[in-house]
């Protein structure tokens, strides 16, 4: 898909490789879309087991993009806080940098029209 396209582009373009961050953890990025059935809950499904590994003490971040993140915004960090990164598709020019936020600490929900 287009997303999907520019996720991967954006993420090799990133200047992670540039910045002083510490160390990288390993990155879970669910790419959604509201098209198909149940795609909540498919959703909700496919994080249940990175979130408990999170939980267990794994290093992870953990993003969901596209529409679904879209839709559901900051519902989605207070239903899995374990989530990092809720990331509507006008934001992912921006994966790279908001990465190193994550590597930081913090959590966000981005998904304001812009």
């Amino acid at each position: 898909s287009i997303d999907q396209s520019l996720i991967t582009t954006t993420n090799k373009s990133s200047k992670n490789k540039e910045n002083k961050v510490p160390k990288t953890p390993d990155i879970l990025l669910l790419n959604t879309c509201t098209i198909r059935d149940h795609a909540e809950q498919k959703v909700y499904d496919a994080l249940g087991p990175y979130t408990a590994l999170k939980r267990a003490g794994r290093p992870l971040a953990i993003v969901v993009a596209g529409c679904v993140a879209q839709q559901e915004g900051e519902a989605l960090l207070r239903r899995f806080p374990e989530v990092d990164l809720v990331l509507g598709p006008q934001y992912i020019p921006w994966l790279g940098d908001l990465l190193i936020e994550v590597g930081k600490g913090s959590q966000l929900a981005m998904t304001e029209s812009m």
